[in-house]
Formats: structure tokens, sequence, C-alpha cells
């Protein structure tokens, strides 16, 4: 979602770049008067109580207008983004916006600030004065003491958005049709950044293609054989003879040596026919 917060000295041209820029980026148009005047015509709850404070000479509560802020954007759902005119006014609603924005899930995107001398300005206003027919843009003192308020409370918004890196400062003195294209170049600047910040995101949060991430399995435990291997079977070096191994003989009793001696001594005398004599006991 784009949301833009356009701001600039009373008579800088804000809400004709506002019909422009709405246009050409499909945006909702959100200006706190309209927004007033609409609430107070139809007798809502926020515009009644609006009303109250105005009344009495009283400014409306921030608390207020952000309350009618946020029934506006819950009219859009569907909405590609949206640009703020006339608020906030000060960093105290700069700070309240960003915090109803941040509810939604969609922080301001760029703050566009139109450039203009306090000389180009009277002459803007009471020049507008005359045609509209509006008292207070009529007075030179009046658009004086307009501007000098601006000057004081809103334009210390700049270093705000400033410090949040949000801030593009826009020339504001020339043709329509050049100040609208220095506009957009400002916004078309923060959408191929925010384009490409968005696809090194996604970059880092997909695996690489054709990998698949590593399972982890169980390692199994190591089994060393009790056969012993064949040498050279795998290696391809020639293999040893192995010599065979000689059997050896036990040595037998004492008791059957001496039968075995006597079995033989006997044989003996069989063959060349002499007496065996016995040994007496």
């Amino acid at each position: 979602m784009l949301n833009i917060v356009l701001f600039g000295p009373p008579g800088a041209g804000k809400g004709t770049q506002a019909v422009k820029l709405v246009e050409k980026f499909r945006l909702i148009h959100l200006s706190t008067g309209d927004i007033f005047r609409a609430n107070i015509r139809y007798g809502t709850e926020l515009g009644l109580l609006a009303k109250s404070f105005m009344d009495q000479g009283q400014l409306v509560p921030d608390e207020v207008t952000i309350r009618m802020l946020e029934s506006e954007l819950a009219k859009h759902p569907d909405a590609s983004g949206f640009i703020f005119d006339g608020f906030p006014r000060t960093t105290a609603q700069a700070e309240a916006l960003d915090a109803l924005l941040h509810t939604k899930g969609t922080p301001v995107s760029v703050t566009l600030a139109l450039e203009v001398n306090e000389e180009e300005l009277t002459r803007r206003i009471l020049s507008r004065g005359k045609s509209s027919g509006r008292a207070d843009d009529q007075d030179p003192e009046t658009v004086r003491n307009r501007v000098n308020e601006y000057n004081n409370k809103t334009l210390p918004l700049k270093q705000f958005y400033k410090a949040q890196g949000k801030l593009h400062s826009v020339n504001g003195i020339g043709s329509i049709e050049d100040i609208f294209e220095a506009l957009v170049n400002a916004v078309e600047h923060v959408i191929a950044e925010r384009e490409v910040k968005d696809a090194i995101r996604q970059a880092f949060r997909q695996p690489p293609k054709n990998k698949s991430p590593r399972k982890s399995s169980p390692q199994k435990p190591k089994v060393r054989s009790v056969k012993k291997k064949v040498a050279g079977k795998k290696s391809g070096k020639k293999a040893k003879k192995i010599k065979p191994v000689r059997k050896v003989r036990k040595a037998a009793p004492a008791a059957k040596r001496k039968a075995a001696k006597k079995k033989a001594v006997r044989r003996k005398a069989v063959r060349t026919g002499k007496t065996v004599r016995r040994k007496k006991r």
C-alpha cells in the first residue's frame, strides 16, 4: 500500500497537486478539512463533538481528528493507498498517525514537502482571495499570521520525517505540470526502492531452486567388522602367499609312552626270535 503525506504552507498548491497524484497512483484523497465539514454536515457523533469545540473557539483535539481518519480508512478496505492532505500539522499528530497506521500494517511510505517562499505565498493567497471571495485570504496581516503559524507548528515535521528517511522536498514554484512531475519522480523513486527491498527479502526467504533442503537423519553407529580383509582384494595389490601352519603334536602322557615302548620291544623280539624277560614287580 502507498501512503503519502503531502504538506506545505498555505498557498503552496497542496490541493491541486493532491488531485493529480490521486489520479496518477489511484489513491484515496483524505483532506482533514473535507472530513471535518462532511462529519459536521451529516451530524455524525464525531462531527457534533468537533463542532462543540469549534463553537467555543477551541482547536479540535487530535484524538477526535484521528478517530475521524480511522473511520475514513475503514470505509476503503481495498484501497491501494491514501494521500493525507492537511494532516498531520504537528509532530504530535504525526506520531498519532504513525500509531494509527501501525495498527493497520500500512505505514507512511513517503512525505512530500512543497517548498515556497513567504513572498510568493502571500501573493498567491491574496490572488486566491480576490477570486474566491474568502475574507481570510484578502487580509495581508491574516495571511502572514497563517504562514507564521505554519512555520512554528508544521515546519518541524520536516525533521520528524527526515529522521525516518521518508522526507522528499520539492520546489513548489513553477508551472503546475513541472511541480507535478517532480512529485511523481519522488514517489516512483520510493516505489522502486521498496520493490528492490521486497525482492531481496523474498530471495532470502525462499530456498535456492533445484536444491531441496537437507533433511537431518539420525547417524547410524559405526560397526567394526570382525572379519579380516583379504590382502589386496580391493586395493589392487598382489596378495601375499600364506604359508600353511604345521600342526604341533601334543606330548602323550608318561604311562602311554611306557606301554608303547614295551610293545615295540616285544615286536622286535618276535622278529628276532629272542625271549623278552618280564621284570618282577
